[in-house]
């Protein structure tokens, strides 16, 4: 029998509608037909998607699929940055960014036909401290959102779960000050974006000129200090007008350095990931991904 060379690393957990469990035979059955033999692989806890990735690449897999949101993804990302082992993607999640930014389809059977007639392409990577990100980091209130956000909250209402929370919380959000350093300067602020891809959400351009094979970030820095101004933000951010604001930022760089003089939150990815002081940074050519062949 030939090598089983294709690892599916699910969530059984992520997305709407039909659990994946109830989906994993036909998802099988499409992969065999495309010629892939496959070894699954369900996470059952934060961070087992990254050693279970880490762990099939050392052991010779030359393909690990991610099966479920940009979450999984990120996880599974983790898990192969500096190897030459290819990630493919399945989209499972609410709301799959990643995806729609690329170009994957989000039906089972059009997603896995980019595994075989895509390309495999050699992308940058974001680095918030030693962890890696796709999408974006953020840090101020979108990341206090995503730490609060309820899963049954989001899993209902997908990506409005998260600017519901955003407005409900601008009533108690302390809006801590923040110390941004970047290209020799510092710039005071209450929040943060760093993009490396133009989508925040399904439909969301905070870093609309954002592209996956450049290695930089784009940054929004959000210098108001009170909710109005938030309020503002958020309107601005959803009619894609922010960009146009006096007390608004953007820049591109190599890296940024953002502290606080309080704990606040970052996250990466729409996932938790820690606090400030935070480095947050590039590093180039850190990942093979398969993406629809350009035509």
């Amino acid at each position: 029998m030939s090598k089983v060379e294709t690892a599916l690393i699910y969530n059984p957990k992520s997305g709407r509608g039909r659990p994946k469990e109830a989906l994993l035979d036909r998802a099988l059955s499409c992969l065999s037909d495309a010629g892939m033999k496959v070894e699954v692989f369900p996470t059952t806890a934060p961070g087992h998607a990254t050693a279970i990735a880490g762990r099939v690449s050392r052991e010779g897999f030359r393909r690990v699929l991610s099966w479920g949101g940009d979450g999984t993804l990120n996880e599974v990302a983790a898990g192969l940055v500096g190897t030459e082992t290819v990630l493919g993607i399945v989209p499972g999640g609410t709301v799959n960014v990643f995806a729609r930014e690329v170009g994957i389809p989000r039906t089972l059977e059009e997603s896995i036909r980019v595994l075989t007639e895509g390309e495999p392409t050699r992308i940058p990577v974001g680095m918030a401290g030693e962890r890696p990100f796709l999408l974006m980091a953020g840090v101020g209130i979108d990341a206090e959102v995503v730490y609060r956000l309820k899963a049954g909250f989001k899993d209902a209402l997908g990506a409005l779960a998260f600017w519901l929370d955003g407005f409900r919380m601008l009533a108690s959000y302390p809006m801590t000050p923040l110390t941004v350093r970047a290209s020799g300067r510092e710039i005071a602020a209450t929040g943060l974006i760093a993009g490396k891809l133009r989508r925040f959400g399904p439909r969301y351009f905070i870093t609309p000129a954002a592209r996956l094979d450049e290695a930089k970030l784009h940054v929004v820095v959000f210098k108001g200090r009170n909710r109005r101004d938030y309020l503002r933000y958020l309107v601005g951010v959803l009619t894609g007008r922010h960009l146009g604001f006096a007390d608004v930022e953007h820049f591109k760089t190599d890296a940024v350095d953002v502290s606080a003089v309080e704990r606040v939150r970052v996250q990466i990815d729409g996932e938790p990931a820690g606090y400030a002081p935070v480095r947050i940074g590039v590093r180039d050519r850190a990942l093979s991904i398969m993406l629809p062949r350009k035509e």
